[in-house]
């Protein structure tokens, strides 16, 4: 039986500090391990029942955050889904699903909680009373359908087990069930035959290739119940751990040990399943209204500091204790691990840009804008990804002109991958920016960043600037209805077009000499909801699609939003794992669209 989750609340520092972030790479990833190398291992696997549907909210935002980590360290991860929160989620966080399914490090698997009537000492529908005809069909229809949580009763629509199969594209690894034993049997048998590859038990050791009914147990020696152990050091909890793993009696090598977490184990004090199923009535109706309370602010970070510092030292000591998942357990027994749905032909390619003014009062501090690039020129690089984010700088001629440590910056961060495009507010600036770069030792391409759409026309023709500079543009990007950007005078259309004219602009034209980069509405979590939406369907679009996050030189955080450094790292780690996403700047965005076929693509309102 689950019993609650009380944590420990002490909130003394941890011994063992969070290690140095590690950029998650291909070599980091879970690997597959030979008969060797699986015999002599001792295992680690994480694993985070998600249950929480009184705060939808909280549980979305925790699962992003443990995948965050676990992708920052590559370490494998398992998670949990109910039938409900597969509901939730395909309801309120779609692009979470998407993450959850393309993710390197994680895998999907199912639990079963109340009001299921076959959880153990449940039985509130008598099912014990049934032929094990009548339980076998009951307990398919329940993992066929969706679940009423005040009557206990399926629904006519799809859920339980089948659909999180269906939502996934695999049929989830592990089926963690805990029924009685008279109907133990008929509900092994079900979920046999809806695809599942292991079962759990928590009540007796279970070593590497123990069976239950005819199907593999996910092998456990150790139950570490990470909940109970907040303010502890890492090192010695797995150090006890695995002491207690070798010692249990009749377990044998490889030895195993289960990190256990739930989402509302972040940031509640019990469950809700356990504040409305477990402390009332064991029989319908159930009140879901009741909620548990919230832990403290301090104490949902003491959880996090001691879930993080797990994660980062099981990292760190991988050839020790090596993380595994569901799949990666499966593929040592030999099975095969089911491949990923093939990605869609459609591609988003994602860029960042900002753009530093003449006037001075919005100049970026130098130091700080080169402690930022170092950062967001690292971000983003994991195994999909053939390099890390990608950036552009468009400076007008008055910052090129005076602020003292342009060349610094400039080369600085060209060395870090940053393009220089050309930014100006007049037209013989254009080509007076461009010189200038050349001159402080850059190398200024041929994106005009900041176009007002009555310059259209001129740019299709060489700009000439003071003292014969002259230059020539071929992309635009961020074209304006008006200069003042007023309400309605950005365009935040996604995808590559040839513009038609100053006057019908938004017209793709397949002759015309420039190509129209669309950025999107240039904020966070208006683009990784483009993104998700993409990775779920991106049947019947263009080729290539393009959107932009704009960064202020000031305030070194996203225009109009208080979304730093910290927040675009995060959301790179979590857009660039998703199918069918390519880091690109400006210029290499719009190379791609002509290398596929120079398909038009402007899409508006996309939500």
């Amino acid at each position: 039986m689950y019993k609650s989750n009380k944590i420990k609340r002490g909130l003394t520092a941890l011994g063992y500090a969070v290690i140095c972030m590690i950029a998650l790479s291909a070599s980091l990833l879970p690997q597959p391990l030979t008969t060797a190398q699986a015999a002599s291992q001792n295992y680690v696997m994480f694993s985070i029942n998600v249950q929480d549907f009184s705060y939808p909210e909280y549980s979305i935002a925790t699962l992003n955050r443990i995948l965050d980590i676990h992708e920052k360290y590559g370490v494998p991860v398992d998670l949990y889904l109910t039938t409900t929160m597969t509901d939730i989620y395909e309801a309120q966080s779609p692009a979470l699903l998407t993450r959850l399914k393309t993710s390197p490090v994680a895998s999907v698997s199912y639990h079963v909680r109340p009001p299921n009537p076959y959880y153990t000492n449940y039985d509130w529908l008598g099912l014990s009373q049934l032929t094990s005809t009548q339980q076998y069909t009951t307990v398919m229809n329940y993992e066929t359908h969706g679940l009423d949580l005040v009557t206990g009763q399926p629904t006519s629509q799809t859920g339980g087990y089948k659909k999180l199969t269906e939502v996934m594209g695999y049929a989830p690894y592990v089926a963690a069930n805990q029924p009685d034993a008279s109907v133990g049997q008929e509900t092994s048998d079900v979920f046999k035959d809806l695809g599942a590859r292991f079962f759990i038990q928590h009540d007796r050791i279970i070593n590497l290739g123990d069976k239950l009914n005819g199907v593999y147990l996910r092998p456990e020696h150790y139950d570490l119940k990470l909940f109970e152990h907040v303010g502890e050091k890492a090192k010695n909890l797995i150090k006890t751990a695995f002491s207690e793993a070798q010692a249990a009696t009749g377990a044998q090598a490889p030895y195993f040990v289960g990190i256990k977490m739930h989402d509302n184990d972040f940031f509640a004090v019990d469950s809700a399943w356990v504040t409305v199923y477990t402390k009332g009535s064991k029989r319908p109706p159930w009140d879901t209204s009741k909620k548990s309370a919230l832990l403290s602010d301090a104490e949902q970070q003491a959880v996090w500091n001691q879930y993080e510092a797990t994660v980062a030292y099981i990292a760190a000591k991988n050839s020790k204790y090596k993380p595994l998942n569901a799949p990666l357990l499966w593929q040592m027994l030999g099975g095969t691990i089911t491949p990923p749905a093939p990605t869609a032909a459609t591609t988003l390619y994602l860029s960042g840009t900002m753009h530093i003014e003449t006037n001075q009062s919005s100049w970026p501090n130098p130091d700080a804008l080169l402690a930022f690039f170092a950062r967001a020129t690292a971000t983003g690089k994991i195994a999909n990804q053939t390099t890390a984010m990608r950036w552009s700088v468009g400076a007008d001629i008055g910052w090129l002109q005076g602020e003292a440590r342009a060349a610094e910056v400039i080369r600085a961060t060209e060395a870090m991958g940053v393009e220089w495009d050309v930014h100006a507010h007049e037209m013989a600036d254009r080509a007076n920016c461009s010189a200038k770069l050349t001159q402080l030792g850059g190398h200024p391409n041929h994106v005009a960043s900041g176009v007002v759409a009555t310059e259209i026309d001129t740019l299709r023709s060489l700009v000439r600037g003071s003292s014969g500079a002259s230059w020539q543009a071929e992309i635009l990007w961020g074209i304006v209805r008006q200069a003042n950007h007023g309400v309605g005078s950005d365009d935040d259309a996604i995808g590559v077009w040839r513009p038609k004219n100053s006057t019908d602009w938004t017209t793709h034209d397949p002759n015309g000499n420039l190509i129209a980069v669309g950025g999107g509405n240039r904020r966070l979590p208006e683009i990784e909801a483009y993104a998700g939406k993409l990775s779920v369907n991106a049947q019947g679009l263009p080729p290539v699609l393009s959107a932009t996050i704009m960064v202020s030189p000031k305030t070194l955080t996203i225009t109009n939003t208080t979304d730093g450094i910290d927040a675009i790292e995060s959301w790179a780690w979590r857009i660039g794992a998703l199918p069918n996403i390519k880091w690109a700047n400006l210029r290499e965005t719009a190379t791609a669209w002509v290398a596929a076929g120079s398909v038009a693509s402007r899409l508006e309102n996309w939500q």
